[in-house]
């Protein structure tokens, strides 16, 4: 009997510490405090590029939703212009 109570509770401190590790994970990868719209940065031309220098800088330049929606409102912005149209 010793030996399976002292199983159980084994297994119920790791299903404890699985639960709080998947619990602080959920916590840390939240959204972001702050983060402006990508409509704010299609308004916000200047704010835009400052914020698009600062992500590129990162290793993941799209780790946050504020790098995401900077970046993003400049390609839907019209920042980027079209190819030319090939004629072969």
């Amino acid at each position: 009997m010793s030996v399976e109570i002292h199983t159980f509770k084994e297994e119920m401190m790791k299903t404890g510490l699985i639960s709080m590790s998947l619990l602080a994970v959920i916590l840390l990868t939240g959204c972001d405090e702050g983060a402006k719209s990508e409509e704010w940065y299609k308004a916000h031309d200047n704010e835009r590029k400052a914020k698009y220098e600062e992500c590129r800088k990162d290793s993941n330049p799209r780790a946050t939703e504020d790098c995401r929606n900077a970046i993003d409102a400049g390609v839907h912005g019209g920042q980027f212009t079209k190819s030319p149209e090939k004629g072969w």
